[in-house]
């Protein structure tokens, strides 16, 4: 029973975090973003205190559970498992694909050492944490997910919605939001991922015990926990059944030994025991029992990672790239030289860098393709705001409701509708009003905050002035700007543009 009922909620934990990233109308996320929160890492960087002492008195209470039913890459690497067993002949499936092999330490070790020089690097803001990022295991199933899933999922609801529109059912119309490709975050996406199934194939949880920094933290844990699988030996008859079927690779039948640091308390060896000599129960200390001893560097290793815990103005605009009898006939692209701003809720440039592990969730999540991951080396792959094809309602604050790790944290929507994220900038040689005398005025007629008017020139033109205290740098105004965006312009860019802040504040 403790086997299937462990399943159960794998399936469930991994399916709920999956559609977290694929559900484009934010329903799964109102119920269930919690789950995304009791992540370890990005607990640790929100200084999640609740969650960090839920998993770590979990771990000390039933070993890894947390790796079996809660992280999604340790269900991942399951699901990639359970597949090989359909390649695998009957015969040798039933003798078992493993055998132990002894700890990996000097892997194990120095992967979490450097996981942990770059979440401290990185909290201090010298790099971005997203570095550190691609090592924590609910992130990179994050761009994973991101990057695959979420492109499959809204391709195909998107073709369901243009079926339906060609039989003239316009329901749908809209829904859902394109998908936008980053080379950046696919490629490590897509090595990431080639990385975890070949080893998940090949060697069962190779990855969970010698790559992933959370699972080794976690095994110097469970190396104490209370309940264990224990090996009765008067029962045993050295069948070596569990060993050759553990995926985990540490039970050493040969000396009734299991190294608790590397079991994911999966149960399997329970179930595959025919003698009945394994239980998972209260374990009292034997000499012989236990895995190797726990040596003085791993400890000292837990010690430094655990240390490392550190309405509204709005008014909704038309969907229109353009107005005035202007046709969108071409893609509109970012001014060059521009800082591009982060969420009301992120504080501030820095903070964001300093606590995003790049996790894709509120890029998922977007509802008005803003938020798009950043190909530069100080953001990589961290969500930064464009505005070329959509801007930042006031009365929308899912990213900042969603983020796991403190990057982007809660803010109530009266007060986002006050707070400077950036600074709109005017470009007047390309301003349709100030340099052709059109009358156009588009960014002043959609800024929510009223904070852009058109002022008569000496020459009898209107072009538009930016109060910039009044500016809070939502984009409205570049996103409905129609130069770039008609073919009777000969600029690409938008005349108007939004720069960032470096730290938001209230207007």
């Amino acid at each position: 029973m403790l086997k299937y009922l462990r399943r159960i909620i794998a399936v469930l934990s991994i399916i709920t975090l999956t559609l977290l990233f694929v559900d484009f109308t934010g329903t799964v996320a109102v119920h269930w973003a919690w789950l995304a929160k009791i992540q370890l890492v990005p607990a640790l960087l929100a200084v999640n205190a609740l969650a960090v002492v839920f998993l770590v008195v979990l771990t000390l209470i039933f070993g890894r559970l947390y790796c079996s039913v809660i992280c999604p890459m340790g269900i991942f690497q399951d699901v990639v498992e359970r597949f090989r067993h359909w390649f695998v002949p009957k015969k040798k499936k039933k003798l078992g694909l493993y055998r132990f092999e002894p700890e990996r330490r000097v892997w194990r070790y120095t992967l979490l050492g450097l996981f942990v020089v770059l979440l401290i690097v990185g909290h201090l803001g010298l790099i971005a944490t997203s570095l550190a990022g691609i090592l924590d295991p609910y992130s990179a199933y994050g761009r994973i997910a991101g990057q695959f899933f979420v492109a499959l999922w809204r391709s195909g609801a998107l073709a369901v919605a243009e079926t339906a529109a060609s039989k003239g059912t316009y329901i749908l119309a809209g829904y859902p939001p394109q998908w936008y490709f980053s080379l950046g975050v696919t490629i490590v996406a897509a090595i990431t991922a080639l990385i975890v199934m070949v080893m998940a194939w090949r060697t069962g949880r190779g990855y969970c015990n010698t790559i992933c920094p959370v699972g080794t933290l976690l095994g110097l844990l469970s190396r104490y926990s209370l309940l264990k699988p224990v090996i009765d030996t008067d029962k045993c008859n050295r069948c070596g059944s569990c060993g050759r079927k553990c995926k985990a690779k540490c039970i050493d039948t040969k000396n009734h030994v299991i190294d608790y640091s590397r079991c994911v308390v999966c149960f399997d060896c329970i179930n595959n025991c025919s003698q009945g000599a394994i239980s998972y129960k209260i374990r009292r200390s034997e000499k012989h029992a236990d895995a190797p001893a726990t040596d003085p560097t791993g400890r000292r290793n837990f010690i430094i990672g655990t240390a490392v815990v550190a309405g509204t103005l709005a008014a909704k605009a038309g969907g229109k790239t353009g107005d005035g009898g202007f046709a969108p006939l071409k893609s509109k692209k970012t001014v060059p030289g521009t800082v591009h701003p982060v969420p009301a809720g992120a504080i501030s440039i820095k903070h964001l860098r300093s606590h995003c592990t790049a996790c894709q969730l509120c890029i998922s999540e977007c509802p008005n393709q803003v938020l798009r991951p950043s190909a530069s080396f100080e953001a990589f792959m961290q969500p930064e705001m464009v505005f070329n094809s959509g801007y930042c309602h006031t009365d929308c604050n899912r990213c900042a409701e969603i983020c796991p790790a403190g990057a982007i944290k809660p803010i109530d929507l009266t007060v986002k509708a006050v707070t400077k994220i950036g600074t709109a900038v005017v470009d007047p040689d390309i301003c349709l009003s100030a340099s052709q005398g059109v009358s156009c005025g588009s960014c002043s007629r959609y800024c929510p905050a009223e904070a852009i008017q058109m002022v008569e020139t000496a020459e009898g033109t209107l072009r538009p002035v930016v109060d910039e205290v009044a500016c809070i740098g939502c984009g409205s105004c570049e996103f409905h700007c129609p130069v770039g965006t008609v073919e009777s312009t000969a600029s690409n860019y938008p005349a108007i543009h939004v720069n960032a802040v470096g730290n938001h504040r209230q207007i």
